[in-house]
C-alpha cells in the first residue's frame, strides 16, 4: 500500500485513481505536524511513500523525512526548483525525482510542436513593442533625430554650412546651449523652421528623460533586440508564468520557438528567472482584450494558456476565440471535471489535463516498482 504525503489536491486524487485503476491501493494524509507525519509513516502497512505537493520547502522536509524513518520503503518526490532536487538526489540518492512542471510542460510543448511548422530564424518573427516605455524611448528617440537631421539640413541650405559645422552648430541649437554664426542674417524661412524644430526638440527631450526614467526604474522584461525581444507575429503567447509556464516556455526556445508571456503577478518567482533565461514577458492579465491584442494574438501561431487557476485559462480561451477564432489554442486544466467539460461543450482548442498528466506518468513508474517487490 503507498502512502501518499503531502497537502492533498488534485494530483493526489488523481494519482490515487491512477493507482486504483490498475490495482495499488494508496492512502492519502496531509499532515500538520511532523509529529503527525512520523507517526503515518511508522505504521506497518506501508509499502512504499510519494510525497506529492506543489510546495518544494514541504515536499523537502517530508522527502527527508521519510528517507530518515522509514529508509526501507521506495520513495518518490515531485520538486520544481533544480537546484532543490539536486540537493534531494546528493541527501537520498534512492528517491525518485518528479518534476509535475516539467512532465505537464513537455506535454504540451510537443502539442505545440505538433501545431506549428519547421522552427524559422528568429528575425522573420519581426519585434513588437509591448512596454509602454520602451514605446516611448524608440518614437521621442526617432524624433529627435528626425528634428537633428532637419536642423542639419535648413544649416546647410540656409547658412551654406559644411557638413562637420552643420551637424555641430545644429546639436547646439537644439541643445539651446548657443546659436548658430549669422543667424541673424538668415532667411525669414529658416528661422522660422529653427524655432519650431527647436520647440519641438524641447518636448521631445523631456518626453524622453521620462520615459528613460521609467524604462530604468522598474524590471526591463522586453527589450528590441536580443532574446527578449518580443514578437510580432508567428509566436507562441503563454499565458501565465508559474512552474508550467516557466518550464513550457524554455522548452520551445529550445526548439527555437519565438515566445511571449504574459504574467499578472509582477512579483511571481519565475519572472525573475525568465529575465535570465531570456523569456520575454509582460505584465497585465491573459484574458484582457487589451492586453493580447498588445501582444499581437492575431497573428501568433498559438495561444497556450496555463496558469494554475482552469477558470482563468478557460476565460482565455473564450476571449481568444472571440478576438482570433483561427488561432489555435491549448488549455492547461488540472480539474478532470473541468477539462471534461470545457472540451465538450465549449471545443475551445487542445485540452491538457496537468494533473492526469502527471499522475499517470508517476503511477507508471510506482506501479513498475512495486511489482518488483
Amino acid at each position: 500500500m503507498l502512502l501518499i504525503l503531502g497537502d492533498g489536491g488534485a494530483l493526489a486524487d488523481a494519482l490515487t485513481l491512477r493507482l486504483e485503476g490498475v490495482g495499488i491501493k494508496a492512502g492519502t494524509h496531509a499532515p500538520t505536524s511532523d509529529a503527525e507525519a512520523r507517526d503515518l509513516l511508522l505504521e506497518r502497512r506501508w509499502t512504499a511513500t510519494a510525497v506529492v505537493t506543489r510546495d518544494d520547502v514541504l515536499a523537502l522536509r517530508l522527502t527527508l523525512l521519510s528517507a530518515h524513518l522509514r529508509p526501507d520503503l521506495p520513495l518518490w518526490a515531485t520538486i520544481f526548483d533544480r537546484t532543490v532536487a539536486h540537493q534531494i538526489r546528493e541527501a537520498v540518492p534512492k528517491a525518485r525525482i518528479v518534476s509535475t512542471a516539467d512532465l505537464v510542460a513537455t506535454a504540451i510543448a510537443g502539442q505545440c510542436e505538433s501545431l506549428m511548422d519547421a522552427p524559422r530564424p528568429r528575425w522573420t518573427h519581426g519585434v513588437r513593442w509591448v512596454d509602454d516605455a520602451l514605446r516611448l524611448l524608440v518614437i521621442t528617440g526617432s524624433g529627435l533625430i528626425a528634428a537633428l537631421i532637419a536642423q542639419i539640413v535648413i544649416g546647410i541650405i540656409g547658412l551654406h554650412q559644411n557638413g562637420v559645422d552643420a551637424v555641430f552648430f545644429s546639436a547646439r541649437i537644439l541643445a539651446t546651449i548657443a546659436d548658430s554664426p549669422h543667424a541673424d542674417t538668415a532667411p525669414v524661412w529658416f528661422k522660422l523652421i529653427s524655432t519650431a524644430d527647436t520647440l519641438a526638440t524641447i518636448g521631445l527631450l523631456a518626453v524622453f528623460t521620462a520615459a528613460l526614467v521609467r524604462r530604468l526604474s522598474r524590471p526591463r522584461l522586453t527589450t528590441l533586440v536580443g532574446r527578449r525581444a518580443c514578437p510580432a507575429r508567428g509566436h507562441v503567447l503563454l499565458v501565465g508564468l508559474g512552474q508550467v509556464g516557466f518550464r513550457l516556455a524554455q522548452a520551445l526556445i529550445d526548439h527555437r520557438r519565438a515566445v511571449v508571456v504574459v504574467e499578472a503577478d509582477p512579483d511571481a518567482p519565475c519572472v525573475r528567472l525568465a529575465r535570465r533565461a531570456g523569456i520575454a514577458v509582460a505584465i497585465g492579465r491573459g484574458d484582457d482584450r487589451e492586453m493580447l491584442d498588445q501582444l499581437g494574438v492575431r497573428r501568433c501561431a498559438i495561444v497556450a494558456a496555463v496558469t494554475s487557476d482552469d477558470l482563468v485559462n478557460v476565460s482565455v480561451g473564450l476571449t481568444t476565440k472571440e478576438l482570433a477564432p483561427r488561432v489555435e489554442l491549448l488549455l492547461r486544466l488540472g480539474d478532470g471535471d473541468v477539462a471534461a467539460e470545457s472540451d465538450s461543450l465549449l471545443h475551445l482548442g487542445r485540452i491538457c489535463d496537468a494533473h492526469g498528466v502527471a499522475a499517470e506518468r508517476l503511477a507508471e513508474s510506482v506501479s513498475a516498482r512495486l511489482r518488483k517487490l
